[in-house]
C-alpha cells in the first residue's frame, strides 16, 4: 500500500477512535494528529479538515463495500450497507448528530440521493404523466421526489442508529426494502382505480 494511503488510512483510523468517547465536533486537528504522531503539515497535506477526512473515510469504505456487490441490484446493496452503518454506528451518529457547516449528513444525503435517482425512480413517462395532472415540470417533480425518498431515508437510518440500532441490521434492512415494496403497491392501486370526473 503506498505510502499516501498508509497515512491517510491512519488519519481516518484516529478520527474514528476519537468519537468514540467525545462528539465529533469536539475532535480538533490536534487530537487527531497527536493520536497517530503525525504533524499538521502532514494532515493538512492530505486533507482540508477534518470533515474532508469523515468523507473521505466513508467514500472510501462504500465503495470497497459496493465492489463487492452487483451494482444493477438495488436490494443486494442495501443490506450490506446497513451492516456496514451497524458496525460504524458510532462514528456515523456523531457525524451525522454534527449540522453545523460541513455537515456530513449533506454527504451522505448525496450519496442517497444518486441511489435514489438510480433505483427507486418510476419510469420517466409516469413522473411525466403525473407532473402534468398537477402542472408542473417533470423534471422538477423527478428531482423533488428524489430528494423527498433520499431525506426518508437519511432520517430512518439516523433515528435507528441514534436510538442505539437495537434492530439488527437485517431486519432494519429488512424493513427498508418492504417500505418500498409498499410504495410500489400503493402507486399501483392508485393508477388502477378509476378516475372520478367532478360532476358526474
Amino acid at each position: 500500500m503506498a505510502e499516501s494511503n498508509l497515512t491517510k488510512k491512519a488519519l481516518a483510523q484516529a478520527l474514528k477512535e476519537l468519537t468514540q468517547t467525545q462528539p465529533f465536533e469536539k475532535v480538533g486537528i490536534n487530537d487527531i494528529c497527536n493520536a497517530c504522531h503525525v504533524s499538521r503539515k502532514t494532515f493538512y497535506y492530505h486533507f482540508r479538515d477534518k470533515y474532508a477526512l469523515a468523507e473521505w473515510i466513508f467514500d472510501t469504505e462504500i465503495i470497497e463495500l459496493l465492489q463487492k456487490c452487483n451494482l444493477d441490484d438495488y436490494s443486494s446493496m442495501v443490506l450490506p450497507i446497513c451492516q456496514y452503518l451497524y458496525q460504524n454506528r458510532t462514528f456515523y451518529v456523531s457525524l451525522m448528530h454534527y449540522q453545523g457547516q460541513n455537515a456530513f449528513r449533506a454527504h451522505f444525503q448525496d450519496f442517497l440521493f444518486s441511489a435514489v435517482e438510480k433505483f427507486l425512480l418510476p419510469e420517466y413517462t409516469e413522473i411525466n404523466a403525473v407532473a402534468d395532472m398537477g402542472g408542473i415540470d417533470a423534471d422538477e417533480t423527478q428531482t423533488f421526489y428524489a430528494h423527498f425518498l433520499a431525506d426518508a431515508i437519511l432520517s430512518a437510518i439516523y433515528r435507528w442508529m441514534s436510538e442505539g440500532a437495537k434492530l439488527p441490521p437485517e431486519k432494519f434492512a429488512a424493513l427498508l426494502k418492504s417500505t418500498e415494496v409498499l410504495i410500489q403497491i400503493k402507486a399501483h392501486q392508485q393508477q388502477s382505480e378509476p378516475k372520478e370526473h367532478p360532476g358526474v
